[in-house]
């Protein structure tokens, strides 16, 4: 994970020197400097620059960025993971074009030879920015964020045609440009605006699910090995509820192939049921667990440093972005990457609310609404919180493959009946047997509530 800022003047009224242009960027960079404290890098132009905040994790050698390749006049700046990069190389005969290890570098490669469309093809989460120097002297730009918006991007527009993108708000919010959340699932040229390229069969109004959920277990077995790719030590956070249950389960036999200490993290005041629950799941995975107790006074101490970086002021999001900040502060002194079970409620209907749909249309229906709000809510929070802390944190739930998967199933097997009341039915029975029955039928808890019940009101 890393933090990204890019600046073009498209029609060349920019008046500044390339290296007063340099320093504006460097210096504008440094606000998100938590994303990427192990290099800061930069490259540019007389009317544009790149410039880069880097969290090594693949290939922490030789990754650096912006990434340019000379020969093809192609630069680009990148912030995530591309899952399947490799896969990709060798699909379309390009490995050799790739200098490093870096799933960013691979981003380039598949540009040139693919064009606008390459983002179609990747598997990851990832905001980037590419530009690319034509024959006539003028200059591509190309930029993308991944499909749910599960890592942030920005964009400002200049009265003379300037453009910015920015991973952070903090970055451009004072410069003379209107900005804007770059849309999910979206990708962005001079000629053509916003493109939507994440265009899934099911999230179309005639399409009517009908899959069964016996592809539950092994969907989610390939994302999570999938996302367990990594130069660096990774770990776990493990909440106590159902969703990072089923991903500590998953985990398990991998670390063991890969011969890692297994590492689990929780958060909550002391014996919260949040804490307890996580006790239990360490234990039946045998993992090295690490807990911070928290409480109200602490929690009001770091507001403002939470609302600095989680950018917003909506008093719930922040409130639930408190427990997760002193997470990642604990997590960041023991590994780089975390995997999370974020984005399983908005799939299966995992809040309590759910009980109130009247039939598995309008289940359904509100499933893909809350999918679609996850860039300004789970996700946002995720990033922020994590990032904060220089801590990447990866959503197997919200893999294209699962989410294609499991927003197929017919929603009547998620709906909450008389037969199935616990919500994440379909979730839970996948998995029985495999984790323990106190934490699998556990009923879930809002977040504000599981990690304790005293520290809201007192705050």
């Amino acid at each position: 994970m890393c933090g990204i800022l890019a600046f073009f003047d498209i029609n060349g009224k920019y008046t500044g020197t390339p290296e007063e242009l340099k320093a504006l960027l460097a210096k504008l960079s440094q606000r998100q400097g938590s994303r990427g404290p192990d290099h800061s890098g930069y490259f540019g132009g007389p009317c544009w620059g790149m410039a880069h905040e880097r969290l090594s994790i693949m290939d922490p050698e030789h990754g650096a960025q912006p990434i340019v390749h000379e020969a093809d006049k192609i630069a680009l700046v990148h912030n995530g993971e591309i899952y399947n990069f490799r896969a990709l190389l060798e699909q379309h005969g390009i490995t050799q074009e790739s200098k490093t290890g870096s799933d960013s570098e691979s981003l380039a490669g598949l540009y040139k030879h693919l064009g606008k469309d390459f983002v179609k093809q990747l598997n990851g989460i990832f905001g980037f920015v590419i530009t690319r120097e034509l024959e006539d002297g003028k200059r591509e730009i190309y930029a993308a964020r991944d499909h749910c918006g599960i890592k942030p991007l920005y964009m400002g527009t200049g009265k003379d045609g300037e453009v910015w993108f920015s991973s952070e708000l903090k970055c451009i919010v004072d410069q003379d440009c209107t900005f804007m959340e770059f849309p999910a699932g979206h990708y962005w040229t001079p000629e053509t605006g916003f493109v939507k390229w994440y265009t899934p069969e099911w999230d179309d109004d005639s399409y009517v699910p009908t899959g069964d959920a016996s592809i539950i277990r092994p969907i989610l077995e390939k994302a999570v090995r999938d996302q367990c790719m990594s130069d660096v030590p990774f770990g776990l956070l493990l909440s106590g509820g159902l969703d990072s249950a089923v991903v500590a389960t998953i985990l398990k036999p991998i670390m063991e192939e890969l011969g890692q200490t297994y590492h689990t993290f929780s958060v909550g005041e002391p014996d919260s049921p949040d804490i307890t629950a996580a006790r239990i799941m360490s234990k039946h995975v045998g993992s090295t667990h690490h807990e911070h107790a928290f409480n109200a006074d602490e929690a009001f101490a770091h507001i403002e440093d939470v609302i600095y970086h989680l950018e917003t002021y909506e008093p719930e999001l922040i409130r639930s972005a408190i427990p997760n900040f002193f997470l990642a502060r604990m997590t960041s002194k023991h590994v780089k990457v975390v995997l999370t079970g974020e984005g399983a409620d908005e799939l299966f209907g995992g809040y309590l609310y759910f009980r109130d749909a009247p039939d598995s249309t309008y289940f359904q229906k509100e499933l893909r609404r809350i999918f679609h709000a996850l860039h300004n809510v789970n996700c946002q929070r995720a990033d922020r919180m994590t990032m904060a802390h220089a801590l990447e944190a990866r959503v197997p739930f919200l893999d294209p493959a699962v989410i294609d998967a499991v927003m197929k199933i017919d929603p009547e097997l998620k709906t909450i009946t008389k037969d199935r009341p616990a919500e994440k039915h379909a979730l839970r029975a996948a998995f029985e047997g495999m984790i323990p029955e106190n934490v699998l039928w556990r009923t879930k808890a809002m977040q504000c509530e599981g990690v304790g019940m005293t520290w809201v009101p007192e705050l």
